[in-house]
């Protein structure tokens, strides 16, 4: 390759890196036009251009093109991957970062490849069990040999350091859940440490500093991560994030820094580390029956495994079909997790529910590629193109408001809401959810079940399409119905802080103390879990 061709090609990808997209798609285009070799590597780079740039459909199109001329293209592979899980096409991204860590194992495409299987209808537990294992033989268990003796005093009733760690302690949906374990610990029995991994920074990050003895902003490899956590003798470090985190970080979790390791809040699956001790569930996540499927022992609270606390207040407003005359279903969760089963039943239950209609509403949602995917699906289950309505992100307040145009909401499957299901419920909205074996499909069962409302908590299509047509029927004759649905979460374990705070140090109380039994040392009466 010419010299010049190649220095005008590097040239272009350092732009892209530098956020210079204009200049790095100019330098790029005329390297690929001066030598035609570079098809497939300058259309990757395109590809990912693309998608930085918020164009999934394009990055698809680039992706292909790239693969087009070279099949075994990782970057292509994965980098359509990451656009079709955008654009709701599941089956296709998982299939997209199988493809790319066949050809070269990378922790963070394999980790990927798990988050994208929590999307796709045919994920079960036992393969996403294995694939979590499988990551853990490939990038964990090599760093087996760092790890060291604890010299942690292995008094089971001391002042405990818990370390949390995060990418995400931003304006993020774990900020409806988090605060308030920051701000109710026990500091006479915990002391808290926050370790804000990835760099992000913003105004809620601002306001989480100040609930921590100490928070740590941290950007560094796994090893300095587990060396720092060492130095800061934290007692037990918890995984906020999961496969959603930096690989790099979530890989510290293997040098085995802290003599207890838990996995909470950030997602529903295990981790497969076989260094991570507890994953902290509830009654109903994981799906009963399954917890061998999780590398982790699957510690289960006696209550829902974390608190809500709403974002923005904004006054109840009435149903809507109490005006309009028709019921308007709704879903505010990302395409990424309506998949084609469930758009079959969502049309069903439209039919079944004469002149409701549909609103869809997240970002992506206004994205002429996706809300055409969906409209071929409900037209193809006979839904008119009237009965259907898209709409983008909103701030906080405006997104919370947006639920006075729903009366029911419709949780999709196989990954159910967990955030958004909460603020729905906030705002009066009921809601039908569908319960599954993976742990995506276990949230509307934890979040219904302890406001008293299983009756919406369905095990089969059918009976979730019954319990929505039954909603459509009943919503329009109660008008105290949004107020009784708010207060009920309201009067829920959901939104009872202390308590969930209270019962998860026991919790870590527990776990320390069997730690300290293991250790040699204890004074504690022995445990059962």
């Amino acid at each position: 390759m010419d010299p010049l061709v190649l220095k005008l090609y590097n040239r272009g990808c350092a732009l892209e890196e530098l956020g210079d997209y204009e200049a790095a798609r100019d330098s790029l285009e005329r390297a690929l036009a001066a030598d035609g070799s570079l098809e497939s590597r300058a259309q990757s780079v395109f590809a990912r251009l693309n998608w930085r740039e918020g164009r999934p459909a394009e990055a698809v199109a680039a992706a292909d093109r790239s693969l087009a001329a070279d099949g075994g293209n990782r970057l292509a592979h994965a980098i359509r991957a990451l656009a079709c899980g955008s654009l709701g096409r599941a089956e296709e991204a998982v299939e997209g970062f199988r493809r790319a860590v066949a050809i070269a194992p990378s922790a963070r495409f394999h980790s990927s490849l798990l988050m994208g299987m929590n999307f796709a209808a045919s994920t079960t537990p036992e393969s996403l069990y294995a694939e979590a294992r499988r990551w853990d033989r490939l990038y964990a268990a090599p760093l087996a040999r760092h790890i060291r003796r604890h010299t942690n005093s292995p008094d089971a009733e001391r002042r405990l350091r818990i370390g949390y760690v995060s990418p995400d302690l931003v304006n993020h949906a774990i900020m409806k859940f988090l605060p308030p374990v920051f701000e109710r610990h026990d500091r006479a029995a915990f002391g808290v440490y926050a370790y804000a991994v990835g760099g992000r920074q913003d105004q809620m990050t601002d306001r989480v500093r100040p609930a921590v003895d100490r928070f740590i902003e941290f950007r560094g490899t796994a090893g300095e991560l587990a060396a720092r956590v060492r130095a800061d003798r934290i007692d037990i470090l918890v995984d906020l994030a999961g496969h959603t985190m930096d690989p790099e970080m979530l890989l510290a979790f293997a040098w085995k820094p802290a003599p207890v390791q838990v996995s909470w809040m950030g997602t529903e699956a295990t981790t497969g580390l076989s260094t991570m001790d507890y994953f902290l569930g509830d009654t109903h996540m994981p799906c009963p029956g399954t917890e061998h499927l999780f590398s982790e022992k699957v510690y289960r609270l006696p209550r829902p495994r974390y608190c809500y606390r709403s974002l923005a207040e904004v006054p109840l407003s009435p149903a809507p079909c109490r005006e309009r005359g028709f019921v308007t279903f709704g879903c505010f969760n990302s395409p990424r997790k309506i998949t084609r089963e469930a758009a079959g039943l969502w049309a069903e239950i439209l039919r079944a529910v004469p002149r409701s209609q549909l609103l869809l509403k997240y970002r992506g949602m206004q994205m002429a590629p996706v809300e055409q995917r969906f409209r071929d699906w409900f037209s193809s289950d006979g839904i008119a193109p009237e009965r259907l309505r898209f709409a983008g992100p909103s701030p906080a307040r405006e997104y919370m408001a947006a639920y006075s145009e729903v009366d029911i909401a419709l949780d999709p499957f196989p990954h159910n809401g967990d955030t958004t299901t909460l603020d729905t419920l906030y705002m009066g909205v009921p809601v039908v959810t569908l319960a599954g074996r993976l742990g995506v499909q276990r949230d509307g069962a934890t979040i219904l079940s302890a406001m008293g409302l299983s009756d919406m908590v369905a095990v089969t299509p059918q009976r979730y399409r019954e319990a929505a047509v039954f909603l459509a029927g009943i919503v329009p004759q109660i008008p105290d119905l949004r107020r009784n649905v708010r207060q009920a979460l309201k009067c829920s374990p959901l939104m009872d802080e202390a308590g969930t705070v209270r019962a998860v140090e026991e919790a870590f109380r527990e776990m320390w103390r069997a730690w300290c039994r293991s250790a040699g040392w204890d004074r504690t009466p022995g445990l059962s879990f």
